[in-house]
């Protein structure tokens, strides 16, 4: 076979991924996925605005319902409050017992991201003004600010839990902490990547491949890998895992991506992988797309 083929054609797929599928839980359409940080329970919101909880040993629960179909969801590292936002300009604070303690509405039509840090949930999306980020109070659901951004700005927590910006720029990424009248460059352009933060990382995806950074910035490793779609880097920081547009899955070692070796796929759904998640402990990958999927792997 051609090594010059694309990478995504169904006859390059093969079972030489070094994933091994373990569980194939009973959960539809999963549009978002977080693991409770710590602990090996997976939180997974469906396309049908369910949250759903799934203990690889305990089986599932649903935790809530009438959600809208999520695209950010987030858990706190208190291992109790949640942040889910959906397509369709709701967003919730709630627990894993079901409560739902706040709610509002937002008015992004795209690009949206969001997280949970110490009393605050911080939401990011384009509005049809721009970009904007705003930060909301976990203690009664309140607005305490709201920020213009640049385009194609992601956020993103330090290891110490202080927010930051990133841009990705012809000379690297840029990333700088969040504080009142804290700028780029005006002179340094973003370039077309679409920013995910990934842990201590960023992960920069286009339509040929996928660049990864670390919080200090600057050039990036790459990957040229077509039609991916979601990424997560494990907790170690040792391996990348990747979910393409036709339904294919991939294990990446982060030591081999600057060698320009492309990971070998495995087909594991029918339809576009949404979410990509490792979990904090132990060795499991979940994906999201039509169904869910949890894998393990081997050295």
């Amino acid at each position: 076979m051609p090594v010059s083929r694309e990478v995504t054609e169904a006859h390059y797929l093969h079972e030489r991924s070094g994933l091994e599928s373990v569980l194939r839980p009973p959960v539809s359409h999963p549009t978002a996925l977080k693991w409770v940080p710590g602990r090996e329970e997976l939180v997974a919101a469906t396309r049908e605005g369910e949250l759903i909880c799934v203990d690889p040993v305990l089986g599932t629960r649903t935790i809530a319902k009438d959600l809208g179909e999520t695209a950010v969801l987030d858990l706190h590292p208190d291992r109790q409050h949640f942040l889910a936002v959906s397509r369709t300009g709701q967003w919730r604070i709630g627990t894993l017992r079901g409560e739902i303690r706040h709610e509002g509405e937002h008015a992004y039509v795209g690009g949206m991201m969001g997280f949970l840090a110490n009393r605050h949930a911080v939401l990011v999306g384009d509005e049809p003004s721009g970009r904007v980020m705003r930060i909301l109070s976990l203690e009664d659901g309140t607005s305490t600010g709201r920020v213009k951004l640049p385009d194609r700005v992601a956020s993103t927590l330090s290891p110490e839990g202080r927010p930051l910006l990133c841009r990705s720029t012809p000379a690297g990424l840029k990333v700088i902490p969040l504080r009142r009248g804290q700028r780029f460059p005006e002179e340094l352009a973003s370039t077309a990547h679409r920013l995910r933060p990934s842990g201590v990382f960023v992960l920069g995806f286009t339509t040929t491949g996928i660049c990864v950074w670390g919080q200090e910035g600057g050039m990036p490793r790459s990957m040229r890998l077509p039609d991916l779609t979601a990424g997560d880097i494990s907790k170690d920081g040792q391996y990348l895992g990747l979910g393409t547009r036709n339904g294919a899955v991939a294990l990446a070692r982060m030591d081999r991506i600057e060698k320009r070796v492309r990971p070998d796929l495995v087909r594991a759904f029918n339809g576009a992988v949404t979410s990509v998640v490792f979990s904090d402990r132990g060795r499991w990958l979940a994906t999201g797309a039509e169904g869910l999927r949890i894998w393990s792997w081997e050295e």
